[in-house]
């Protein structure tokens, strides 16, 4: 499912084409992967006029409190049981690349989606949750970016408020996790301390997480090489049977 194509994703008249990189966002359910999407289309500018603020109404109509996984939830039932089935893309454009973001879904019994997703990424976002640290599947999605050959991963820290922004709680799960992929092969690009409701961590550095001398979210995705075209790909000579 493709969602939120935005004017502001238009090509541009202009004789270069801006980096083109392909993005899943993984991790256990309920870690944050919708917030995150939801806050980066805010900080870049790519939500529809207005769209914001109908969802804030439709959600004070409810009597719920607002939450920026709705701007993903386009399929009703995942409003309702307030989780993600599908896998949906999403683009966005940075300060350097156009970016679609893959949207996995993290329960166990959607892990084909997740999967699916993933196959078609140039790079991973990991995410995992400060309060509970990582978990199983947390583990099974690092094994399975390995698995599918998905070599650039950052990890994001996310809802780090819930943890009074504690440095010792991030450097904790920056070492568990950091062996966990070191132990597949994998090197993270980076690690980042966010609270994705809140923005801090997402679009810029705030006094909150003022300790973190590494990126954000948005110069994370930044830092991505994009796949190389087919065209500049070197030529294989056949093989004579």
């Amino acid at each position: 499912m493709n969602i939120l194509v935005t004017p502001a994703l238009r090509p541009l008249p202009t004789a270069a084409a801006r980096p083109l990189v392909r993005v899943v966002i993984v991790g256990h359910v309920d870690h944050g992967k919708s917030t995150l999407i939801g806050r980066l289309l805010h900080e870049t500018g790519g939500l529809p006029d207005g769209k914001l603020d109908t969802l804030k109404a439709v959600s004070a109509r409810r009597g719920m409190a607002f939450e920026w996984s709705f701007l993903l939830d386009a399929l009703q039932t995942e409003r309702d049981q307030g989780i993600t089935i599908d896998t949906s893309q999403i683009r966005l454009r940075t300060p350097a690349r156009d970016v679609v973001l893959i949207d996995a879904p993290g329960h166990a019994e959607f892990l084909r989606n997740m999967i699916t997703g993933a196959a078609q990424a140039d790079a991973a976002l990991l995410m995992v949750d400060a309060t509970e640290g990582v978990r199983d599947q947390t583990r099974r999605h690092g094994y399975l970016l390995h698995l599918l050959g998905v070599r650039q991963v950052a990890v994001v820290i996310n809802k780090m408020d819930r943890v009074d922004f504690d440095e010792g709680r991030f450097r904790e799960i920056k070492a568990e996790i950091g062996s966990h992929l070191a132990g597949l092969g994998l090197t993270p690009t980076s690690i980042i301390p966010i609270s994705a409701r809140n923005g801090d961590g997402v679009a810029r550095h705030t006094p909150s997480i003022g300790w973190h001398e590494g990126p954000t979210v948005l110069e994370a995705l930044d830092a991505f090489t994009p796949a190389r075209k087919p065209s500049e790909l070197a030529l294989r000579p056949l093989q004579q049977e």
